[in-house]
């Protein structure tokens, strides 16, 4: 089997980066097909096969690239894999699943959740992203590109959702099924520690989107302490909830920035517990948190319930509300937490399952051969 693999593009590591990496070390010696990749932003990617768009030749430092919204569509159809491959597996949350393939070659797509500025958020990326006098023909923009992300969507052959959430979208935006494979966590490269530290964890963007103020000041109420990891628009005015609400001398919340890979592990291997007042499509922190032998404490929505069992792995909070997410954490603070039963709810989603079941989606889809592919 040839396969290929394809990306949205390499501008920031998040959850679905880790996902591809996970997916190159599988098939290390598959070309990845990708817009553009952000080498001063991103790092290398040393012996790694890129074949990127056009996009390339553009200025795409510093989020330049959501400028070049309007033209990711024509990159993907000029974006072609070659004729001699297989299966194309591509991870996408937008338009790179519509790159030009051979009538033979089935598409299997990972998807991390359906088009979000065209779907389900699109009304909060006009007011948060868009300049108030853009926002009209921005509007009539996205109207348009919704139509091309449905003819995209219909070439797909076989959809994987990255959890139950993702896949129900699929399902109301694209009217199509979908196989959960949740995404991988390797989880004995995280240590658990028996004697917990004095504080807990937020991990995540300092963006609206993300919900840090909530756990600012859930922990501002608390005067617990609390270290915050991440950047984000919004550091500054969390800084200013935190300092000018703190019920110590020296404050109780500390902002850590960006961490790499090894002290955000050491972080979270002894760390009281982990905040996670975000909506999203899975939450991997969570994941971490539990290999960390840390509880956690998270909103009930989004994929986080699929992680999270109240009373199990931490708490469930049914609001997005500061005062509810402190009620929770003194709950969690009232009970011992066995760090090896969390260790092994964690197992759950290692990267050992996430193999196999990958490979084996990928193996039936070549099996049955190419659905009807729609035309964009």
């Amino acid at each position: 089997m040839k396969l290929a693999l394809a990306h949205e593009y390499f501008a920031a590591r998040g959850g679905a980066e880790r996902v591809v990496d996970v997916l190159h070390a599988m098939w290390p010696g598959a070309p990845v097909y990708t817009f553009f990749h952000d080498r001063a932003r991103y790092g290398d990617l040393a012996r790694w096969e890129l074949r990127t768009s056009y996009l390339q030749q553009f200025p795409i430092g510093g989020g330049m690239h959501r400028v070049l919204l309007p033209l990711y569509p024509s990159a993907a159809r000029r974006l072609r894999v070659a004729d001699d491959t297989d299966v194309v597996l591509v991870s996408t949350s937008a338009f790179i699943k519509g790159l030009r393939l051979a009538d033979r070659t089935v598409e299997v797509a990972y998807c991390h959740s359906p088009t979000r500025y065209l779907w389900d958020s699109s009304e909060e990326y006009l007011q948060d992203e868009v300049p108030a006098p853009l926002r009209g023909v921005v509007s009539e923009l996205l109207a348009g590109l919704r139509d091309t992300d449905l003819a995209f969507a219909s070439r797909v052959d076989r959809w994987i959702a990255n959890s139950a959430v993702v896949a129900e979208r699929i399902r109301r935006y694209y009217d199509r099924e979908s196989e959960v494979v949740h995404p991988p966590v390797d989880v004995d490269t995280f240590t658990a520690q028996r004697e917990r530290g004095d504080f807990w964890v937020y991990v995540g963007r300092l963006s609206a989107y993300k919900r840090a103020d909530i756990a600012v000041r859930a922990f501002a109420r608390l005067g617990m302490r609390l270290v915050v990891v991440g950047e984000g628009r919004e550091r500054a005015a969390l800084e200013a909830v935190a300092r000018d609400s703190s019920q110590r001398p020296l404050g109780n919340i500390a902002f850590a920035g960006r961490l790499d890979d090894a002290t955000l592990r050491q972080l979270l291997g002894a760390a009281r517990g982990v905040i996670f007042p975000a909506e999203d499509d899975f939450g991997i922190v969570c994941v971490e948190a539990l290999a960390s032998g840390a509880p956690v404490v998270a909103l009930a929505a989004g994929g986080a319930p699929e992680i999270v069992r109240d009373g199990i792995d931490g708490a469930l909070v049914a609001n997005a509300d500061p005062d509810a997410f402190a009620d929770a954490v003194l709950r969690v603070e009232q009970r011992a937490w066995d760090v090896d039963e969390l260790r092994r709810s964690a197992r759950r989603f290692d990267v050992s399952r996430f193999r196999d079941r990958i490979r084996r989606v990928v193996d039936d889809a070549l099996a049955r051969g190419r659905s009807t592919r729609g035309i964009a």
